[in-house]
């Protein structure tokens, strides 16, 4: 390779990601805090749901590429890179917003079409904050949650990161405002000021996709009705929905409960949960094995071991509880009849060890 006279460079991305890691390891609970929040986000692909309509159709695409956006963005983070960081979330922060404005009205698999296809028309592009904000205030449980908390304002308070897209002036450049070399190093200010940002829109996201799907609200474990194979219906996973409670501010998640709790769709799904048959211990069983030799058919016997092993925090095959020590018996003896049992990407799985 030729000498590049750039200060910028992949090995100071190294060294501020070291850095990074160091400052995680002594502030254990920040490093608690990105996870907690991170996880929040990441169940709102269970909000929203997909149906014989609306499969295949894109609607879920600005989620997904939201959510896809924020992990590139808290890699930005950790290399350094915090300016690119901010500007990463500004997409998420957008992206979140089109997940409900094209899906407000239960018919994203018609209105995400043009944009989702980057047709060149005025049609197809992406829309002004405010053009959203007049479609997400026409839902009714989103005007009713702004007459409690002001909910547009808070979004629009984010429209600071426009100011590291721009680069404006030295606060919202490379330097932060700070006086620093022309390389990546590690900051903590920069990393504050992401972690700040990261949360308040993780919150305002998670909070509009509720409002629209207010049945996420539902404290209920739905494995008792239908196993690990959850349908596609809006909800939250209860573990999932224990984090938001306790991390989200009182004042959302009051105004929440309440919209939902009276919310007529709520009060019928409901009722529909309750008088639906419990699943079988046998059922569920048999689910977790279909589902195990799947797994298996795609990666073989020795692959599926070793996630059971860190699924169940076990460094052993006896430190497995004894019905996963039975089950994976089994497993390994139909695994080895069907010809399923060697790794099947030993180079990617040995990286990763």
């Amino acid at each position: 390779m030729g000498f590049f006279p750039f200060t910028y460079n992949p090995d100071h991305s190294v060294i501020v990601n070291a850095n990074t890691e160091d400052y995680l390891k002594e502030n254990k609970q920040v490093a608690e805090t990105i996870e907690t929040w991170a996880w929040i986000y990441h169940g709102l692909h269970d909000a929203i749901p997909t149906t014989m309509e609306n499969l295949w159709s894109g609607h879920q695409f600005p989620f997904r590429e939201s959510w896809e956006e924020l992990q590139i963005s808290y890699t930005l983070c950790h290399f350094g890179l915090y300016k690119q960081a901010m500007c990463s979330l500004r997409s998420v922060l957008e992206l979140g917003l089109l997940s409900v404005y094209y899906n407000i009205n239960d018919l994203g698999h018609e209105t995400v079409k043009k944009w989702l296809a980057s047709r060149d028309s005025t049609d197809a592009n992406t829309p002004y904050f405010s053009s959203v904000w007049k479609i997400l205030i026409s839902h009714p449980n989103v005007e009713k949650f702004q007459d409690i908390i002001d909910i547009k304002k808070r979004v629009m308070n984010l429209s600071y990161l426009h100011n590291y897209i721009h680069t404006k002036g030295q606060k919202f450049s490379n330097q932060l405002g700070l006086l620093k070399s022309n390389s990546q190093t590690f900051e903590i200010k920069g990393f504050e000021n992401w972690l700040a940002g990261f949360k308040e829109i993780v919150l305002l996201i998670v909070t509009l996709h509720i409002l629209k799907y207010p049945t996420s609200m539902i404290d209920y474990d739905y494995s008792l009705k239908f196993g690990i194979d959850v349908p596609s219906f809006p909800h939250m996973r209860q573990s999932n929905l224990w984090r938001l409670k306790e991390n989200f501010p009182p004042d959302f998640i009051m105004a929440l409960q309440k919209i939902s709790d009276n919310d007529d769709n709520v009060k019928d799904f409901k009722n529909w949960i309750d008088n639906h048959e419990d699943m079988s211990e046998e059922d569920l069983e048999k689910q977790i094995v279909d589902m195990d030799r799947r797994e298996i058919v795609r990666q073989g016997f020795e692959s599926y071991l070793r996630n059971q092993f860190a699924l169940y925090r076990a460094d052993t095959f006896e430190a497995l509880i004894p019905s996963v020590q039975e089950r994976v018996k089994k497993l390994e003896f139909w695994a080895k009849e069907n010809n399923h049992y060697e790794d099947k990407f030993p180079d990617l799985n040995r990286s990763e060890r």
